[in-house]
């Protein structure tokens, strides 16, 4: 009998610790998930980007080294214009290869009254930045790299996009790194 009894206050041992480890995990997994909410008036001030652009660029690695590309940027309106899904691909001019594949969304979050984009490579990276459209018009994201950080600064005129990516060190020189002029087709 006494054994029983030691039998049933280990289960209710176990079945506490469960539940208390259980309890733990949601609670946790309820903060990490951030809630909020989308701005679409925000997202039509981007509203020049859809469509279709092709253009030329090049870029240069860290070595110093300039290869050129051709690139073809599809830009469209997702979940009701509440968000931007930008797909790039870039090919090298010197051996007709894709150099590069690219995959952006791009939103305004109202709570933190910015504009973010979620920027993925097939290369296996990625990054979540916040940006910025100042009062030219240019919009301007970036993230930090070892040694300093990468700033790009699209500009989009009418019917052309220009951009323009820069190593910045941590002193402040600046190197640019990209450059890209594209023409909207349709």
């Amino acid at each position: 009998m006494e054994t029983e009894s030691i039998k049933m206050k280990t289960v209710k041992v176990i079945f506490i610790f469960i539940v208390v480890l259980y309890g733990a995990l949601v609670n946790h997994v309820a903060n990490a998930q951030e809630v909020g909410t989308l701005n679409k008036e925000a997202m039509e001030k981007l509203s020049n980007w859809i469509g279709q652009w092709e253009g030329e660029g090049w870029s240069m690695d860290e070595s110093r080294q300039k290869a050129e590309f051709t690139v073809v940027e599809n830009i469209q309106r997702k979940i009701g214009g509440m968000a931007i899904l930008a797909e790039g691909v870039g090919t090298n001019k010197s051996d007709g290869k894709v150099g590069f594949q690219s995959l952006g969304v791009l939103y305004y979050n109202n709570e933190r009254k910015q504009y973010e984009m979620k920027s993925l490579l097939a290369d296996g990276n990625m990054a979540l930045t916040a940006a910025q459209l100042n009062n030219e018009g240019q919009f301007i994201w970036g993230f930090d790299v070892p040694g300093g950080s990468i700033q790009y600064t699209t500009t989009l005129k009418e019917d052309t996009w220009h951009e323009k990516g820069e190593f910045i060190m941590a002193n402040g020189q600046a190197f640019t790194i990209l450059e890209m002029n594209l023409t909207k087709l349709k």
